[in-house]
C-alpha cells in the first residue's frame, strides 16, 4: 500500500479579534481547515459547529490558508 503525502498547511484563524495560526497536515486545504477549526475548538472551549458558523460567516474573511 503507497503512503500519500500530505503537504503542511498553514491555517490562520480570526476568533473573536485574536489571530491563531495553526499547522495542520492534511491531503486538502479544506481538509486542512477543518482540522484547524476543530483544533481551535477545543482551544477556546467552544463546540465545532459553533467555532465553524462563526469563522465560516459570509459576510466576512476570519480564515486563511497557505501551503
Amino acid at each position: 500500500m503507497k503512503k500519500i503525502e500530505k503537504p503542511r498547511f498553514k491555517i490562520t484563524l480570526n476568533w473573536q479579534g485574536e489571530v491563531h495560526i495553526i499547522y495542520r497536515y492534511a491531503t486538502s486545504a479544506d481538509q486542512a481547515l477543518l482540522h484547524a477549526i476543530r483544533e481551535l475548538a477545543h482551544q477556546v472551549g467552544y463546540s465545532t459547529r459553533y467555532v465553524k458558523n462563526y469563522i465560516m460567516q459570509s459576510n466576512s474573511q476570519r480564515w486563511g490558508v497557505s501551503k
